[in-house]
């Protein structure tokens, strides 16, 4: 073999390896919490951005796709939330369940994995436990991503499910009222049927735990519930990034963006509320350039 063309084929071999490394099946690992392990799952290599799943209660494989995609840049952090996947306490009540032991989970990830500070992204009702646990914590966050909060205001519930039930179709809704469940609503959480239809026909119901997602969304969600005073307190750099046809109204994103003082907003057209299925290439553009920009 030509000695230049040897030189060339280890070469982009190398390349190869490394530019698709993140698309290996990840690392994993569990920390001990009290009566249970708590399970995550590390993709690709460089700096450190925690993914969080929404629901509140889904199990974090909805998010894996994200997770391996922002691996190409990223050692890309998804934990398997509290009572979610595998992370689940022998019993689920309001003293194995909450909020501040969410937030502890993620500080005792953070010292298990010896990171210093991350960014974090999460997915709507992940997205607002980004908020609160950079509240929190602020010392720890790098950066903040938020894909599709779910509302920053408690009074902003009953909108938001107005405006789902709003988007189903005739028979939807019938179905949806026989049988009110995540599942049925799902439709309405899109701008595109037909990929809404695909994700009903891939839903599980078992990857949602009701039981956690009414403990977590008490405490995200309680009466009066008002994040903007504390997020108006944080000057590190945020990306608040949304469907312009979210159900969860775009302009409670813009509520969080002037809450967050280094905040930058980006409103996806065409976009429902689950943005890397409708709109993937200008959701992983934007946050690709954010994350570079504030890379510190």
């Amino acid at each position: 073999m030509n000695r230049n063309l040897g030189a060339t084929l280890v070469a982009l071999g190398l390349f190869l390896m490394n530019h698709f490394a993140w698309a290996a099946d990840p690392s994993e690992g569990t920390i001990a919490r009290s009566g249970f392990d708590l399970h995550y799952r590390l993709f690709g290599q460089g700096k450190p951005l925690l993914l969080l799943s929404g629901g509140p209660g889904f199990d974090c494989d909805y998010v894996e796709p994200v997770a391996r995609e922002l691996a190409s840049s990223n050692l890309t952090i998804l934990v398997e939330l509290r009572g979610t996947g595998r992370s689940r306490p022998p019993e689920i009540n309001p003293q194995t369940v909450n909020l501040k032991l969410y937030l502890a989970d993620l500080e005792a990830l953070r010292e298990s994995l010896k990171v210093e500070r991350w960014a974090v992204l999460g997915h709507s009702a992940g997205a607002n436990l980004a908020m609160n646990y950079a509240i929190a914590f602020p010392a720890r966050v790098e950066a903040l991503v938020l894909v599709d909060s779910g509302p920053v205001r408690e009074s902003l519930r009953g909108a938001m499910m107005d405006n789902i039930s709003l988007r189903l179709t005739p028979e939807q809704a019938a179905a949806a009222k026989r049988a009110p469940s995540f599942q049925t609503l799902l439709p309405g959480y899109f701008y595109d049927r037909e990929k809404a239809a695909k994700m009903v026909a891939t839903f599980r119901a078992d990857s949602y735990h009701d039981d956690v997602g009414q403990l977590i969304a008490a405490d995200e969600m309680a009466s009066g519930m008002d994040l903007r005073p504390a997020l108006e307190r944080l000057s590190l750099p945020a990306l608040v990034i949304a469907g312009r046809q979210d159900p969860i109204d775009p302009g409670m994103q813009d509520e969080i963006h002037l809450a967050l003082k280094n905040s930058r907003l980006v409103l996806l057209d065409r976009c429902g509320h689950f943005s890397w299925l409708e709109q993937p290439a200008a959701l992983y553009s934007a946050i690709r350039d954010f994350l570079t920009e504030n890379d510190r």
